[in-house]
């Protein structure tokens, strides 16, 4: 993504998530994102700023996309994160239903369980691609009916940058 085609957290939800989630009669969104104090309360006032409370189901795991995957370990972060995502979607699940994944720059899980930080950008980058592949491909495998609706993002919510996924 090139700097003129770079947009901020809250133009990105306004054009990629709201037109749906607005429509929806409750919530029709799960947003995941990183423990990180840095970002829930201004995700949150995002959020409020488009309208959309009620309209979503905010689930924190540390690393967001990479407390999905089960190649760190944490075999009970993934069973977690997929069981509140069957919860959310509904019995019959919502066939509108989303899933927005926010992982950050600089983030203290991706230091940790992938050595990965800010001071190589690119390699930093290809982390998160990676693990969010991975996280998607592990939703998809549960919920085959969220393919192509899961979005992945990199934060600071000043800018954010679209991670590509391969779809199965």
């Amino acid at each position: 993504m090139s700097e003129q085609d770079q947009m901020d957290f809250e133009s990105y939800v306004s054009e990629h998530i709201a037109p749906t989630a607005k429509k929806a009669a409750g919530a029709s969104v799960l947003l995941l994102q990183c423990m990180d104090f840095r970002y829930p309360h201004r995700t949150i006032q995002t959020m409020d700023n488009l309208d959309l409370r009620g309209k979503y189901y905010q689930l924190i795991l540390a690393g967001a996309s990479l407390g999905v995957t089960q190649g760190i370990n944490k075999d009970a972060w993934q069973i977690t994160f997929l069981d509140q995502l069957g919860f959310a979607m509904g019995d019959p699940p919502d066939p509108n239903f989303q899933v927005l994944i926010l992982d950050h720059r600089d983030c203290a899980a991706y230091k940790k369980f992938v050595n990965v930080g800010p001071e190589d950008p690119k390699l930093e980058k290809d982390a998160h691609t990676r693990f969010s592949q991975l996280a998607v491909n592990a939703i998809v495998r549960s919920f085959p009916n969220l393919t192509r609706k899961i979005r992945c993002l990199l934060l600071p919510i000043e800018t954010v940058e679209p991670i590509s996924i391969d779809w199965l």
